[in-house]
This record gives C-alpha cells, structure tokens and sequence, in this order.
C-alpha cells in the first residue's frame, strides 16, 4: 500500500508533541543518562517549542500515512530552519520515524521516497540530515539509499556532547541515487 505525506498543521500539536516523545524515547533512551534524556525531552517537545517550529514557514512536519493510518512522521527544515548548513538549495531531514508496530514492514523506505520525491519537487539539490554516530542501523540504512557522509557536528543529550555524522543524498537523478 503507498504511503503519503500529510503536513501537520497546528491542531496536531498535542498529538506531534506526544509522538515525538515517544519514538525518541523508543529509540535512543536506553543509551543516554536519564537525567541528560529528560533535560532533552523537555527543550526539544515542549508545547512552545513544537508550536514555534509548527508555526515557522521554513520547516515542515509531515504524517507519513497508509490508508488511514498514521505510521510515522518527519521534521523536514528549509533555508534559515536547518540546524548547520543553511542552504537554500538544500532540504534538512532532521527527524524521520516509524511508528513501534510499523517498523520492518518497508514503511521507512516508503517515506524516504516521498521525501526525495518532495525534494524534487521544490527543486532542491539535494537532502542531508544528521544521524548519531552509533545508530548503526540508520547508518547502514543511509548509505544503501546513497547517502554519503560529509562531516559532522555536535548534539546534545542534555549536557552530554554526541557527535552525529551529516549525511546527504544529491538530487540530480543520477543512477547512484533512484529510489528504492
């Protein structure tokens, strides 16, 4: 079954604001201190921090949706939004998740399709994102789609200093970059 892409609007916002937290917590909780995890969780979701970023032209969240499920969701940030470089020309993947009993089933690839498809469409260069260094799965899942690392920076978990690896896809319809 295809998936879609619905943009959150603000009447998501408790709703956004509680899936984020959990598919973070599902997915990096158990290897970060809980006093650092909770600073986080309590900056990154908070009710105005997720109003403000809903409320910002430049960034974007969408429901990834099957039928009429929701599977999953993504943050997807333009221009000024993007957490480093900045780059019109560019497309910021800063969150992207599926939803605990969705996962495996094909839906992550699914979205990262309409995520390049939406690249394209808005006609970007390319996409890049940020992933922590030791989420060697989505290293992994990166690198088959053709993404390749071009740097890094800092992330922080609380007061724990992370380092994630920035990875980017260019959009130029080369063989190294079809959709999967």
């Amino acid at each position: 079954m295809p998936i879609r892409l619905q943009r959150c609007t603000i009447a998501d916002l408790a709703q956004l604001r509680e899936v984020s937290v959990q598919t973070f917590r599902d997915a990096f909780e158990k290897q970060n201190n809980p006093e650092d995890f909770q600073l986080y969780l309590q900056k990154a979701f908070n009710t105005d921090q997720l109003k403000g970023e809903l409320l910002n032209p430049e960034t974007t969240f969408y429901w990834a949706i099957v039928g009429n499920e929701r599977v999953g969701y993504c943050k997807i940030n333009e221009a000024s939004a993007q957490s480093e470089l900045q780059d019109p020309d560019a497309l910021e993947l800063e969150r992207i998740y599926i939803f605990k009993g969705y996962q495996g089933k094909g839906f992550g690839r699914s979205m990262l399709n309409e995520i390049l498809h939406l690249g394209r469409e808005k006609g970007k260069k390319y996409i890049w994102l940020g992933v922590w260094e030791h989420n060697l799965g989505a290293i992994r899942f990166y690198k088959e789609y053709g993404f390749t690392t071009f740097d890094k920076h800092p992330y922080y978990i609380g007061s724990d200093r992370q380092m994630d690896w920035m990875m980017k896809i260019e959009l130029n319809g080369d063989s190294n970059n079809k959709e999967h």
